[in-house]
């Protein structure tokens, strides 16, 4: 893994961004501890006064990571060498504490103190500091216990042992697992971009999914239309009062990454792109593209598409259709009979209920 700039899943399916901390990032580590709380402040860094955002950037004698979030450090890790050792040290934001952020951010800082040729690492934990003495358990490293007066030191080897290896794939298939959940089994979805008229893509869209049967709710969203379809419409996703899980957007390509701005000011995190105009085009949708997606990752959402047909969820209890091929049925996926698919892979020797 490059440790340049990373992606990752946490157990709540969403994303944040990982990267070295340098000491341009002072201002915003600064930000990041005035808004901790006093007991967060207390556990990390052991009863004593909060320390400035500098002395959280060590130079030659250790490294520092850290989460961003729309721009914001939601979590730090460093770790500061002892002679041939290295104590390290993580905090998470109190609003994302477990997620599984703290035990990624403890993994990849000991990764580095590994390539950085220290061999042992150490961490100094209070005793009521449960969270983190479960977090050092769960990583999969054989471990030491030394108990002082009011202080545990946990100390482990920086080498990734199968043990470890296999607990840090196990929260990553959670995570995804988790992350995928939010596409295919969405209580509440908003269409943006749901046409009135069969026939469009927006159109035949919203139908598919009220006639698939879904079991949860639709939300048809269309700024020039007081219902469409016979169900109400909302001129905007900031109109819908109740939670909305995922929202699947058609509209022109220009507007995409505004509607998408707009969805996560109201809370959504998952988003299905119908709409085209993007990288396939050349370099001005290429560039549209690449807004997208940066928009999706600051906010730590997930993000299939752009052009794409939409997705499927064929289980009883979910029924979600959400794709814009023309159909009489709720039979046929992306044009083709749902029993040619079946076939298809049948022959592969593939089981499946969901398309994407």
């Amino acid at each position: 893994m490059s440790f340049k700039l990373a992606d990752v899943v946490l157990l709540d399916g969403s994303t944040v961004r990982v990267r070295i901390a340098t000491k341009e990032d002072a201002p915003l580590i600064l930000d990041f501890l005035n808004s901790l709380s006093q007991e967060t402040l207390y556990k990390r860094f052991l009863g004593f006064s909060k320390p400035n955002a500098d002395a959280l950037l060590p130079e030659n004698d250790g490294r520092a990571l850290i989460a961003l979030r729309e721009g914001k450090v939601i979590a730090h890790a460093m770790y500061r060498k002892l002679d041939t050792k290295a104590e390290v040290g993580v905090v998470v934001a109190d609003s994302e504490q477990r997620k599984g952020l703290g035990t990624i951010l403890v993994g990849m800082i000991t990764e580095l103190a590994y390539r950085d040729g220290i061999q042992e690492v150490e961490a100094l934990v209070l005793p009521e500091n449960v969270i983190m003495l479960q977090l050092l358990k769960n990583l999969g490293f054989p471990y030491t216990v030394d108990v002082k007066p009011g202080l545990i030191v946990v100390r482990y080897p920086t080498s990734k042992l199968p043990e470890a290896l296999e607990a840090f794939d196990k929260r990553e298939v959670i995570a995804v697992r988790r992350a995928i959940k939010k596409f295919l089994e969405p209580s509440s979805v908003a269409v943006i971009g749901a046409s009135r008229f069969r026939g469009t893509i927006g159109g035949e869209l919203f139908y598919n999914i009220i006639q698939s049967g879904f079991t949860g709710v639709c939300y048809p969203v269309n700024k020039n239309a007081k219902a469409v379809q016979s169900v109400r419409a909302y001129p905007s996703i900031k109109h819908i009062q109740e939670e909305v899980e995922l929202a699947i957007i058609a509209v022109p390509a220009q507007d995409v990454t505004h509607v998408v701005r707009e969805c996560i000011e109201k809370g959504v995190r998952a988003f299905v792109v119908i709409s085209s105009g993007f990288a396939e085009i050349g370099e001005e949708g290429r560039a549209l593209q690449e807004e997208l997606l940066k928009t999706c990752r600051d906010a730590g959402a997930r993000l299939i598409g752009p052009n794409c047909m939409g997705i499927v969820n064929t289980h009883p209890k979910v029924s979600l259709n959400a794709q814009f091929s023309p159909q009489k049925t709720a039979t046929r996926l992306f044009g083709l009979p749902f029993s040619v698919w079946r076939a298809r892979n049948k022959r592969n020797g593939l089981r499946h209920k969901a398309w994407v």
